[in-house]
């Protein structure tokens, strides 16, 4: 049976943005077999490079499941409420945030000056420092916000907001005081089963991935692999454990799966 395989980015595909090169010769013979490559990602789509973009996958989920674009057009887009987005501003104005969109994000300073005290080189935090300040916000870009990412200064802090989160929003946590507010009916799972759906002939899926965040299309797909560098509790929950990504980990999952 033909399989759809849905990729995380950061710790899967690629390490700060860039793609081994047995990666990309496991993509190529894959999709030369018939299988179809969906980028499965948390990142929203101003927030991938441009070459993702032009590598002429099969489609992209970004925004953890909130836009969703097949053979390079846009099949569901359901960004934040803007009365959602707005509080979410308030609760955390003392924290550093950022309003994540499918157009453009949009950070606070404090997130920035934290983004500042990394060596980002290379990283996804320098076009986080390019971004605009949020002051610039107008009624227009609260339209395309498809998330909230936030960095706490302490734990009494990130309870206190946590608390104020209506239920219909859900946080996910990143490391020990990040996280991010995405909307609860949408995730990679319901990523895939939105791709699955949306052809007339029957696939296998298969989620590769090496996070947390990872966790509910690994638990979703017919079929799951995490990173050799992946967190210990994540690999617990796979069908197989590949190698690390930068000892050709893709290229010996898609191996493995016999997709070419």
């Amino acid at each position: 049976m033909k399989k759809i395989i849905f990729l995380d980015l950061d710790g899967t595909l690629w390490t700060f943005e860039k793609i081994p090169s047995s990666a990309l010769e496991a993509l190529e013979l894959a999709k030369k077999n018939g299988h179809k490559i969906y980028i499965n990602t948390g990142r929203t789509r101003c927030e991938v490079p441009q070459f993702l973009l032009d590598m002429n996958l099969d489609g992209y989920c970004f925004g953890a499941g909130s836009e969703i674009v097949i053979n390079n057009k846009q099949v569901l887009f359901k960004p934040l409420e803007k009365r959602d987005t707005q509080f979410i501003q308030h609760i955390a104005k003392d924290s550093g945030f950022s309003l994540e969109g499918s157009k453009m994000t949009f950070t606070n300073e404090k997130n920035r000056e934290r983004m500042c005290k990394f060596n980002t080189d290379n990283r996804m935090g320098n076009r986080f420092l390019s971004f605009p300040d949020i002051s610039t916000l107008n009624d227009s870009d609260y339209e395309q916000v498809m998330k909230v990412s936030i960095h706490f200064d302490s734990l009494a802090q990130r309870e206190e907001i946590l608390k104020q989160i209506p239920e219909h929003l859900t946080f996910t946590n990143f490391l020990h005081l990040g996280g991010e507010i995405t909307h609860t009916e949408y995730n990679k799972a319901t990523a895939i089963q939105f791709v699955k759906d949306y052809y007339n002939e029957e696939y296998e899926t298969v989620a590769i991935g090496d996070s947390e965040n990872d966790l509910p299309m690994l638990e979703y797909a017919d079929i799951s692999i995490v990173m050799g560098n992946g967190v210990e509790s994540v690999k617990e929950k796979a069908d197989y454990v590949t190698d690390r990504i930068d000892n050709d980990g893709l290229y010996k999952a898609f191996k493995y799966l016999k997709l070419f």
